[in-house]
């Protein structure tokens, strides 16, 4: 026996240092933790999952040589032992991190691996996978991919409250790129209804806070922003959220930037961040803090310190070797120097922006600007031109890539609206099934206690009230069909059967086909509401203010107006009876008609939803000045409206000046609550 303890004693030695010298050959490992230095050793070699452990345990202090390293030591533990599901979570941990790291070129790769090793895991790990895989694809510029991974997502693990609640937060940073910020500030607010109740440290509730602040920033709202933002360190200090917090005091700082007398308050917030991010070694941090830094410094008139801290990044970022971060300081710095009247160090540092890795369009627009400005200054107007036309490609360029990305976006909205309405339909035909079961039993019961010919009688009372709600549902729907898709139908087949006759030249053709397509989707999207108003799912104020600012963007969202909605849920009832509900989104639908078609000269249109003890009031309104002479307050559009507010109890007051403080064009509807 004592010959054996020596050998013994260095297979433990082996055993406890084999995670650190054993993994790689090439790039040594950091020490396992204590808390599963007895898990790894355990086996030998290491189990797979052990390694995994470990990666996710340096996944929290963000250690990309803990992370990496151990995440592919357990994905080849994995290949070997014939795991491929611990492989596939290895090469998620590794793209996760990536994408986490800005490099979601690099992390695509191993995701979409990761997806392949995956496939008949259970869905929880599924489900994570294609949300990081929509992540990384919406950081490269494919928003509708993303969506449609996102929907992939929620379908395949519903009943996981926190992810539901992450992909809507990253649904909303979607819609915050490609600038629809009111539907990116509905998704965080529905992400921070999901995430309520979720235990501490757990759930997006301080990035999807922080998210809502950053939307508010960019809509100039400073105080809103500032507010949300703090509610979001708040959560952070409380996880020992050293990272976020870091980023979070950077755009406080520009919250307060915008607040007038509160530039030593933003002043205060970035050296905070910069110490921040240099106690914790957060090294991709410090240029950003440096950029606002300057900014800070120069609007309180210290240029010499400004130039200090924006040349100090652009130096932090070449040491770094930022491939994304280099020319946007860069073009910061140029911008500075360019107000201080020296251009031609502006000009080179805008000729090094524009080669550096990272130099986007709208960033060679601002180079255009910094020229053009220069060229002034010189009084070469002829330089100033051309590069005045320059800056105008570039933004037209910018202009088309949004324009497709965001008609991809919508696209694949569209089908994930379609897929999940399919899925309520079927959710509620069972809901329905069951219910008939369960009435049939207790009509079977009664029977059993009471006489046969009194639940004959009932059965019979029953039987006829249900054939007279299915009437009359049927009547009302074919209604609605006829009246809103029927007309469309109609002359989809007229012009098909024309183009089907050859009555047309090849270019009157493509013509009518553009108009064939345009009312088959008009028809669709009538359907669509009329589907909508008879569900019983969307029986809520939430569903009803959600499907007037969807339809409310749609119509006048991508014109020159602006538009206004205004409507505070905690005053307004959460439920809405089905004809109330259909009777508001009509009308709504009309005013916002007659203001696209009527108003020519409106720039913002109001649109407020209030409540009072018994009734719902409904104001439309635009600020066009009323014409000298108003047309008469009649027609087929403003009867139907004031019908189906009568129709469920209510009134209709429309024309120019029906709404106080609005000698536009408005309609005021009232209806009753229940």
């Amino acid at each position: 026996m004592a010959q054996r303890y020596p050998f013994g004693f260095c297979w433990i030695i082996l055993l406890l240092l084999y995670p650190i010298v054993g993994f790689s050959q090439t790039v040594p490992l950091p020490p396992v933790p204590d808390s599963l230095r007895a898990v790894v050793s355990a086996t030998s070699p290491p189990a797979a999952a052990a390694l995994l452990r470990v990666a996710q345990a340096y996944l929290a202090p963000f250690d990309s040589a803990g992370v990496v390293g151990y995440a592919r030591a357990a994905e080849r533990a994995a290949r070997r032992a014939r795991q491929p599901h611990i492989a596939g979570q290895a090469l998620d941990l590794q793209g996760d991190y990536y994408r986490q790291a800005g490099r979601p070129a690099l992390a695509l790769p191993l995701l979409q691996r990761a997806g392949q090793q995956l496939i008949g895991a259970p869905a929880r790990l599924q489900a994570e996978t294609r949300y990081h895989l929509g992540m990384a694809l919406g950081d490269l510029g494919q928003p509708g991919r993303a969506l449609v991974l996102y929907g992939e997502a929620g379908r395949l693990d519903p009943t996981n409250r926190e992810l539901q609640a992450q992909l809507l937060n990253s649904t909303g940073l979607i819609y915050a790129r490609q600038s629809q910020l009111d539907s990116a500030a509905a998704c965080f607010f529905r992400s921070l209804r999901r995430a309520e109740g979720l235990p501490a440290g757990t759930g997006p509730a301080a990035a999807t806070l922080g998210n809502l602040g950053r939307v508010y920033l960019r809509q100039g709202r400073w105080r809103e922003s500032a507010r949300y933002l703090r509610r979001g360190m708040a959560l952070e200090a409380a996880d020992l959220d050293t990272m976020g917090l870091a980023s979070s005091w950077q755009f406080l700082g520009e919250a307060l930037l915008g607040q007038p007398d509160s530039l030593a308050g933003a002043l205060a917030c970035f050296q905070r961040s910069e110490r921040l991010a240099r106690r914790s070694h957060l090294a991709n941090y410090l240029p950003a803090a440096w950029l606002l830094l300057g900014k800070a410094y120069e609007q309180r008139g210290q240029l010499d310190s400004a130039q200090h801290y924006l040349t100090r990044a652009v130096a932090a970022q070449q040491a770094r070797g930022a491939a994304g971060t280099l020319a946007p300081a860069l073009m910061a710095l140029a911008e500075f120097r360019g107000r201080r009247g020296q251009w031609q160090a502006a000009e080179q540092a805008v000729r090094r922006a524009e080669v550096a890795p990272g130099a986007t369009l709208p960033l060679r627009a601002q180079g255009w600007e910094v020229r053009r400005r220069a060229a002034l200054a010189r009084h070469d107007y002829a330089a100033a031109y051309a590069a005045l036309v320059r800056q105008q490609a570039v933004l037209d360029s910018v202009r088309a890539r949004d324009n497709q990305q965001l008609t991809e976006l919508m696209r694949a909205a569209y089908e994930t609206d379609e897929a999940e309405a399919q899925v309520s339909a079927l959710r509620h035909e069972g809901e329905l099934l069951r219910l008939r079961q369960q009435r049939l039993l207790l009509v079977l019961v009664l029977g059993a206690v009471l006489l046969l010919a009194g639940a004959g009688l009932l059965l019979s009372a029953y039987r006829r009230r249900q054939l007279r709600q299915e009437l009359a549902l049927r009547t009302r729907l074919s209604a609605d069909l006829h009246d809103e898709v029927g007309g469309l139908l109609t002359q989809i087949s007229m012009q098909t059967n024309l183009l089907g006759a050859g009555l047309y030249s090849p270019d009157e053709q493509q013509v009518q086909l553009q108009e064939v397509a345009t009312a088959s989707r008009a028809a669709a999207a009538q359907l669509q509401d009329v589907v909508w108003g008879y569900d019983a799912h969307n029986d809520t104020t939430n569903s009803l203010l959600d499907r007037m600012r969807d339809y409310a963007y749609e119509l006048l969202g991508s014109g020159e107006r602006t538009l206004f909605f205004t409507a505070d849920t905690a005053q307004l009832p959460p439920q809405l009876p089905m004809e109330t509900r259909r009777a508001l989104y009509l009308i709504f639908k009309e005013a916002l008609h007659n203001v696209a078609k009527h108003a020519p000269a409106a720039q913002q249109v109001s649109v407020a939803l209030a409540a009072t003890e018994a009734e719902l009031v409904l104001t439309v309104a635009d600020d066009a000045p009323a014409p000298v002479r108003a047309p008469r307050a009649s027609g087929h559009g403003l009867r139907n409206m004031a019908a189906r507010a009568e129709a469920v109890g209510g009134s209709c007051v429309s024309g120019y000046g029906a709404v106080p403080g609005h000698p536009g064009w408005g309609v005021q509807v009232q209806v009753p609550v229940h």
